[in-house]
C-alpha cells in the first residue's frame, strides 16, 4: 500500500542518472535528498545493452553505457539505503532487475518511456507491490490501455491503494511551464479513480508547489547537488535547498487549506473591534439638533454605533449635547 500522508504529497526524489555512473555520488545523492525532505529516494537500473539499440542510435547507447552501475553498486545503494532507513526505490528498465533489486524496493515506477512495455509491467503487478506509472508522450487512449492492463494483472489495486498515476511531460531540452499542464490530474481523478500525482520536469519550484495545491498525492521530481552540471537532467533538478523549501510547504498545506467553514476566529477576534470602524460625530452638537450624513465620520474602532447602522442616526434628533468623536449610543437621539 502506498502510505500516503492525510493532507501532504508522497515526494520521490529521483536521482536517475545525475551520479553519472559514479556510486559514491549516487549514495551522497540519496541520503541528501532524503535528509533535505524526500519520503523515497528513486534511481533507474539499466544497462545500455538492455536498453538501447547501438546501431541506430549510437550515442544514445554510449550515453547510458558510461552511465551503468554494476549489480554489485545497486545492492551497495540499496544497502545503504536500508542502512539510514531510507524508502529506496529504482525504475528497473530490465526484467531481470526484478529478482536482483525486489527486496529492497518499496514501490515499482514505470517511466513514460516504459508504459507500452506490459511484459514488464505484468512482473511488476505479479509482485503485488505498489505501482506508479509516469504519463509524456501519451494520449488518454495509451493510458486507458495500460490502465486496464494493470488492473487485469492485478484488479484490486486500486482498491488497496497501490497504484498511482503521474501527470508527465518529458520536456528534457527546453523546459516551458506551458506545457506542464497540472490540470490533466483532475482529469486522471475522475478518469481512473486511483491516486493521482505529478512527476516534474519544469524548472524550478513553482510546478511542484502548484501541483501540491492542485491536490497532488505523489510527487516525482528529480534532484542533484549542482545544477548547472553539463547532463541535461542537472538544470530541471532541485537541489537541498529546493526540497527542504518544498517539504516544508508539504507539511504546511493541509493546514493552510484547513477548514471550509467562514467564522470569525479566536485570533481575529481582538481585531474585529480595532479594524472595523465605528461612527463619530465630526463637530460637538448640541440637544435638538438633526444629524445629517455629512456630521458623521466612520474611524477605527468600531465603538458605540458601528458603521454597517448609519441609517440609525442619520435624520434623526440628538437628545443630547455630545461631543465630537465620542462613541454614540442608540439612545443619543430620537
Amino acid at each position: 500500500m502506498l502510505n500516503l500522508k492525510k493532507g501532504k504529497a508522497l515526494l520521490i526524489a529521483e536521482i536517475g542518472g545525475n551520479h553519472e555512473g559514479d556510486i559514491d555520488k549516487a549514495k551522497e545523492l540519496m541520503i541528501s535528498a532524503s535528509e533535505a525532505g524526500a519520503d523515497i529516494v528513486k534511481f533507474q537500473t539499466y544497462t545500455a545493452n538492455g536498453l538501447v539499440n547501438k546501431h541506430l542510435r549510437p550515442d544514445r547507447y554510449e550515453h547510458f553505457q558510461r552511465f551503468t552501475l554494476d549489480d554489485k553498486d545497486w545492492i551497495s545503494i540499496a544497502e545503504e539505503a536500508k542502512k539510514n532507513n531510507i524508502k529506496f526505490s529504482s525504475s528497473l528498465w530490465e526484467s531481470r532487475f526484478i529478482k536482483l533489486l525486489d527486496d529492497y524496493i518499496c514501490l515499482y515506477k514505470v517511466g513514460s518511456g516504459d508504459i507500452s512495455n506490459h511484459d514488464l509491467i505484468n512482473q511488476f503487478c505479479e509482485l503485488k507491490k505498489p505501482v506508479i506509472f509516469s504519463t509524456a508522450m501519451s494520449t488518454l487512449d495509451d493510458i486507458s490501455r495500460t490502465m486496464e492492463f494493470i488492473v487485469s494483472r492485478y484488479p484490486n489495486i486500486i482498491q488497496e491503494n497501490n497504484l498511482g498515476i503521474l501527470q508527465c511531460t518529458a520536456m528534457y531540452d527546453e523546459p516551458n511551464n506551458n506545457e506542464v499542464n497540472l490540470s490533466v490530474m483532475g482529469n486522471f481523478k475522475e478518469r481512473y479513480k486511483c491516486i493521482v500525482g505529478y512527476s516534474d520536469h519544469s524548472i524550478g519550484l513553482n510546478g511542484c508547489i502548484a501541483a501540491i495545491s492542485s491536490g497532488a498525492e505523489i510527487i516525482e521530481f528529480h534532484y542533484t547537488d549542482d545544477k548547472s552540471k553539463e547532463f541535461r537532467d542537472h538544470k530541471l533538478s532541485l537541489d537541498c535547498n529546493d526540497l527542504k523549501l518544498l517539504s516544508s510547504f508539504n507539511e504546511d498545506i493541509d493546514t493552510l487549506i484547513g477548514s471550509s467553514r467562514k467564522e470569525i476566529l479566536l485570533s481575529e477576534k481582538a481585531n474585529k473591534k480595532e479594524f472595523r470602524r465605528g461612527l463619530y460625530l465630526k463637530q460637538d452638537t448640541k440637544l435638538g439638533s438633526l444629524i445629517l450624513k455629512d456630521d458623521l465620520i466612520a474611524l477605527r474602532p468600531d465603538e458605540g454605533i458601528s458603521a454597517w447602522d448609519m441609517n440609525k442616526i442619520v435624520n434623526k434628533k440628538a437628545k443630547r449635547d455630545i461631543a465630537a468623536l465620542l462613541p454614540l449610543k442608540e439612545d443619543y437621539f430620537e
